[in-house]
């Protein structure tokens, strides 16, 4: 989860993304409880694993990581006509950032990696000025079985 967390630290516009992530932690804010300047925020977790082994000394590894993330427009008055359409590029912008912070860096620490993304789970509902969504991706890793997992 570290390798995770660094690579969606690294979401700059000056490291060549759209979008300048603010806040990144494991430890979920409800968006209500978070001030204008958190946002963009991403909190990603680990959830299911499933190991194997794949040869006598190696086994691989299928993480499922969640990343949740958030997105605000303070600038844009919600009766505004083009207040969903700047709150949908933000969310577009952050949701390619995301999967191109996990996907091009595929040693992931140093362990040998293939990311793929399985799903987006986008609002639920209507929150003006604000977007929440999750992705989902499976993280397959190999590893000596003497080190661990």
């Amino acid at each position: 989860m570290d390798a995770v967390i660094a690579a969606l630290k690294g979401i700059t516009v000056d490291n060549g993304y759209q979008t300048n992530v603010v806040t990144v932690s494991e430890e979920l804010k409800h968006w209500e409880e978070m001030a204008f300047t958190d946002f963009p925020a991403c909190f990603p977790i680990d959830a299911d694993e499933v190991k194997e082994q794949s040869a006598i000394t190696r086994m691989q590894s299928r993480l499922t990581v969640i990343v949740t993330s958030m997105v605000h427009d303070h600038k844009t008055a919600p009766h505004r006509g083009n207040a969903n359409e700047s709150m949908r590029l933000a969310r577009t912008n952050l949701l390619r950032d995301v999967e191109k912070a996990l996907m091009n860096d595929t040693t992931l620490a140093g362990l040998d990696v293939f990311t793929t993304p399985r799903r987006v789970v986008t609002d639920k509902g209507n929150i003006p000025n604000y977007s929440i969504f999750d992705q989902e991706f499976e993280i397959l890793y190999h590893y000596t079985r003497l080190n661990g997992g």
